[in-house]
């Protein structure tokens, strides 16, 4: 039985693979799997491969970590007030700790 965490991956990948408009089996034949690999994979059932997941990415032209975070993020108007407002109500030591953190994840997720 999987994790939590693959769980989520599992979703992720699922979530990916139709928005690119291929079905499970289409999938498994592009990557070099068996269709029930990808059903088990997505349902959390079995814990993906490094190497699966990446071959995955490739045929779906996307980045790779792509299937670790639980959403694309919205950037629109709204979205924007509402981080800028939280950011009003933080302490100093916080807002600290807040522009590590989006340091580290905006060089995680540089494109070149």
């Amino acid at each position: 039985m999987g994790t939590k965490l693959d769980k989520q991956i599992g979703a992720r990948l699922r979530e990916l693979r139709v928005n690119a408009g291929y079905t499970q089996a289409e999938l498994a034949e592009k990557v070099g799997c068996e269709t029930s690999t990808i059903g088990h994979c997505e349902i959390g059932k079995d814990r993906i491969s490094l190497t699966l997941l990446s071959k995955i990415a490739d045929t779906l032209e996307i980045e790779l970590y792509k299937f670790f975070i639980a959403r694309e993020a919205k950037t629109d108007e709204k979205t924007i007030n509402s981080i800028n407002n939280l950011l009003k109500s933080a302490s100093r030591t916080q807002l600290g700790l807040i522009y590590e953190m989006l340091s580290k994840m905006l060089d995680i997720t540089k494109v070149d």
